[in-house]
């Protein structure tokens, strides 16, 4: 029973997120890239002071969800890497609800594949929907880049998949695949476009895609691996 409960503990999860990190004079504010019960690692813009190696810490954390609230916490650094730390954390109640909640969640998340879906043509982007949910994909759609990362920065998890059509303009989907490859490096970013730029994506669906069934199309393209290659 109890290596059952310290593999519980020592679970982690993926999970979008700040926490601040408060020791005496220096505050660091970092990203979460997972979190269990025993503590989390995150990634900072500035490599932390080494100083603050080994100190106690408060802590404010908040996941990316706009059902969350900030919660206090107490622990310990516990390594200093090249622009991340990993902190050891005092468990409390608020905690352990939230990494259980969590990994529930992820649990579930993974046996779905997240879509979102950016098309401005709304008869387009209803048939396209429909497409990716009847092969079991949970969806979020958006008409422009802004309610796309709007709807990002309200989710917890990354997507598996960001569909940008040509119905935005060139410049703006340009700037939209820039923001994915900058800020979401390891979601499958898909062109719905009759134009392929192979300097930019291998991932298409075509007009002609549209024309057929659509379903297997898109059955295809998401078993289908990242290239090494590929910029984004």
């Amino acid at each position: 029973m109890t290596n059952i409960v310290e593999r519980r503990k020592r679970a982690r999860v993926a999970l979008k997120g700040t926490a601040i990190l408060l020791a005496g004079e220096h505050a660091v504010r970092a990203r979460l890239v997972n979190i269990s019960e025993g503590g989390f690692f995150a990634s900072t813009l500035v490599t932390p002071p080494r100083r603050i190696l080994g100190r106690s810490v408060d802590i404010e954390l908040r996941l990316d969800d706009r059902r969350s609230q900030w919660i206090r916490l107490e622990g310990k650094i516990v390594r200093i890497g090249n622009e991340s730390v990993a902190v050891s954390l005092n468990a409390t109640a608020a905690l352990v609800r939230l990494v259980d909640g969590m990994t529930a969640a992820s649990r579930a998340r993974e046996r779905v594949i997240s879509v979102i879906l950016i098309d401005e043509d709304a008869e387009r982007r209803k048939l396209l929907a429909e497409a990716f949910q009847l092969v079991g994909c949970s969806l979020i759609e958006a008409a422009t880049p802004l309610e796309a990362i709007v709807r990002l920065g309200e989710s917890t998890f990354e997507p598996d998949v960001i569909a940008v059509a040509d119905s935005i303009p060139a410049a703006t989907a340009n700037e939209m695949r820039e923001f994915v490859a900058r800020n979401h490096p390891h979601v499958k970013l898909v062109s719905i476009t009759d134009v392929l730029d192979g300097r930019v994506n291998i991932f298409q669906l075509t007009p002609e895609d549209l024309r057929g069934n659509l379903a297997d199309a898109i059955r295809r393209l998401l078993g289908r691996p990242r290239s090494p290659s590929s910029s984004y």
